[in-house]
């Protein structure tokens, strides 16, 4: 419970002066295995090598739920573990400079009962925002800009949740899952939200909303498929895979994902990946 208290108060922007000799080894060896698990479990190394925006990982604090005690203890010490290395990030924060990323905790109002990273590439997201700047507009207004937007989001001045009102469509162009596929999980998620509101007052099956919400379901797809195998996992969500869009980010994000595989192999891989969040373009 200490630990959870101590990083759901914190946020990380990489910005003082770097100096990664300075990190005690058992230390270093914590903050490679937190990347090397946001890369494997996630996918954080399109953000990392790539042009993905931001990547996002919600973690587990609470042990899985068991019957077995063998397995809750495991689960219980596998998160022990990842709150050990998270820490041991925030300790050394100042020892890296890089002014290419931003990285987030403390996103709880995003997803409840989890602990939620964000990490953000910002000229990747500038990028994004700027190409996305008049849907943006519309959903928060005119007085919007990127750089105002990523800056208040950098210092820590309003969550990122807020920063979008809570917008699914915003979150998705973030992701750098393309427009097409932000707007059709917002339709989704608007018309299944509606449902279960319905199903929780007991009130009876809408047909229109039923047929609806089978209409979008039917569009919707995995952009790729998940292999438990692979080295680098292809991307993975729900997509309107046949859209010009989606195509063409599929073209995309498999020559990265080519290129990043090609970095993996590398023995020295996360000291890589740390030289890459440590470096300033």
């Amino acid at each position: 419970m200490k630990y959870i208290l101590i990083l759901v108060s914190l946020c990380l922007t990489l910005t003082a002066k770097a100096d990664i000799k300075n990190i005690p080894q058992q230390d270093l060896k914590r903050v490679k295995y937190l990347f090397e698990r946001l890369i494997k479990g996630h996918d954080y190394s399109y953000t990392i090598f790539g042009s993905k925006p931001m990547s996002l990982a919600d973690l587990s604090i609470k042990p899985t739920p068991t019957r077995s005690p063998n397995k809750w203890i495991n689960s219980k010490l596998f998160i022990s573990k990842r709150i050990t290395c998270l820490n041991a990030w925030y300790r050394y924060r100042d020892e890296f400079d890089s002014k290419d990323f931003i990285f987030l905790a403390d996103e709880s109002d995003w997803i409840k009962d989890c602990l939620v990273l964000f990490l953000i590439n910002k000229k990747n997201m500038l990028r994004a925002l700027h190409e996305h700047e008049s849907i943006f507009k519309e959903i928060l207004g005119d007085s919007f800009t990127p750089e105002s937007f990523l800056a208040k989001i950098e210092k820590r001045e309003i969550s990122l949740a807020k920063a979008i009102n809570n917008s699914q469509t915003l979150m998705g162009l973030m992701l750098g899952y393309g427009v097409r596929n932000a707007t059709l999980f917002q339709e989704r998620f608007d018309l299944m939200r509606t449902a279960w509101k319905r199903e929780k007052e007991n009130l009876p099956e809408d047909e229109i909303l039923t047929k609806k919400l089978a209409d979008i379901e039917s569009q919707c797809g995995c952009f790729s498929e998940l292999d438990a195998d692979a080295i680098i996992h292809p991307l993975y969500f729900l997509a309107d895979v046949s859209h010009p869009e989606s195509v063409a980010l599929k073209k995309q994000y498999e020559k990265e994902r080519q290129e990043i595989i090609e970095l993996r192999k590398k023995p020295n891989f996360m000291d890589l990946v740390l030289e890459r969040l440590e470096a300033s373009d």
